[in-house]
């Protein structure tokens, strides 16, 4: 079954579990003994025979005949060969298979806003709170998973804001907080202050964070920073391992304009680096400017390289050490996909995959190296052969 999503050229996945003692359409089949006997290569490349106790030849990682070892180059683990669902008693077990469909679903991504509430803030502060649904709300009917941070105060006190539902909970002007999607932390931010106040109050936002999503920071002031772009980035990247990718927006100055109490130099060097959005407050078009964090915000969404393992039919298990993956970019060309057995060693092979918990597995990870060319897949697909099924006895 493909799965489509419009995020990034998506790829279809498709998952097939297969418990059969006799010939499956994948060409596995079994003899009298139980297992693949050297006869006649199928179209899977995978030996059959007459039931024999010939040796049994497994495909390695690049689809050559193997030993049934690791590759010693790639250290995949090889492609297995032995008919699903086999007892080696010669018995032949009633074929049992399923389909199951896995949607391919871009990482979360979790803003953090962080707004000057100085008094030359006025009309920049009231831009905010009266676009920040829209932003919101476009990214999520994107399909992206995510979840907003803003660092203000509240009306009341000083150029504050207050985000009215559906983002936030419907208690303006003095209360919008609605976590997980939306977590309001009341604090006044001064005119130079924006990324103290992001270090500061971190004990009061980072609960809403998730560990592995897409950061985005976006700071709005019409100021310079106080604080030095590598003290903030050594600052903020202490806060947690995982805060050390992100990607960092500004709306500042560029220059000395009539709107202008300091050029941000500092924001708008970060966001450079970072590769994000340095808008330019002086225009004063806060439309254009969410609309450009909303294209970023969707446009840098990645697909999860995570796939949680399906649930064999009652009375099957599958046997984690044979499960093949392939790719298919969908344009002729079809990757084995050998397993390693950590992350650690996925930069030892070219591509890879590994299991969340090699003991008791729930889901497949790719390594970062084949993620990466999933993403630039435009109509690729992942497809997942778990074989090798048991029924248990009694």
């Amino acid at each position: 079954m493909v799965v489509s999503n419009r995020m990034c050229g998506l790829l279809a996945l498709s998952i097939t579990l297969a418990a059969c003692g006799g010939d499956d359409e994948r060409g596995f089949g079994s003899g009298e003994s139980g297992i693949n006997t050297a006869g006649a290569a199928d179209e899977t490349g995978v030996a059959t025979g007459d039931g024999g106790e010939d040796e049994v030849e497994t495909m390695g990682a690049d689809g050559t005949g193997g030993d049934g070892a690791e590759d010693e180059d790639t250290g995949y683990m090889p492609k297995f060969d032995i008919g699903p669902g086999n007892t080696g008693t010669g018995e032949e077990e009633e074929c049992a298979e399923f389909d199951e469909q896995a949607e391919l679903i871009p990482v979360p991504a979790d803003i953090i806003i962080v707004v000057d509430n100085s008094g030359s803030m006025g009309f920049e502060a009231s831009e905010v709170q009266a676009r920040l649904n829209d932003f919101s709300n476009q990214i999520i009917a994107s399909g992206v998973d995510v979840r907003v941070v803003l660092i203000s105060s509240y009306p009341d006190d000083g150029n504050g804001i207050c985000i009215d539902a559906p983002l936030g909970s419907g208690g303006c002007p003095n209360s919008d907080n609605a976590p997980p999607t939306f977590t309001h932390v009341d604090e006044e931010v001064g005119s130079h202050d924006a990324w103290e106040r992001l270090v500061d109050t971190h004990g009061q936002w980072s609960s809403v964070i998730r560990p592995g999503s897409i950061k985005h920071l976006v700071v709005v002031t019409d100021d310079t920073s106080h604080t030095d772009l590598d003290e903030f980035t050594d600052d903020f990247a202490a806060l947690s391992p995982d805060y050390v990718d992100y990607v960092h927006h500004s709306v500042v100055c560029h220059s000395d304009c009539e709107s202008a109490a300091g050029i941000g130099e500092n924001y708008i060097n970060l966001s450079n680096n970072t590769g994000g959005v340095a808008a330019d407050l002086c225009d004063q078009d806060f439309q254009a400017v969410f609309d450009v964090l909303t294209t970023e915000v969707i446009g840098g969404s990645q697909l999860s390289c995570e796939f949680q393992l399906p649930e064999p039919p009652e009375g099957l298990e599958f046997d984690p050490d044979e499960v093949n993956v392939e790719f298919d970019d969908g344009m002729g060309g079809v990757l084995l996909i050998g397993r390693v057995e950590s992350a650690a060693e996925c930069e030892a092979v070219a591509d890879g995959w590994y299991y969340d918990d090699p003991v008791a597995p729930t889901s497949i990870i790719m390594c970062p190296q084949t993620c990466e060319s999933f993403q630039g897949s435009i109509s690729g697909s992942v497809n997942f052969e778990l074989g090798c099924a048991t029924v248990p006895a009694g």
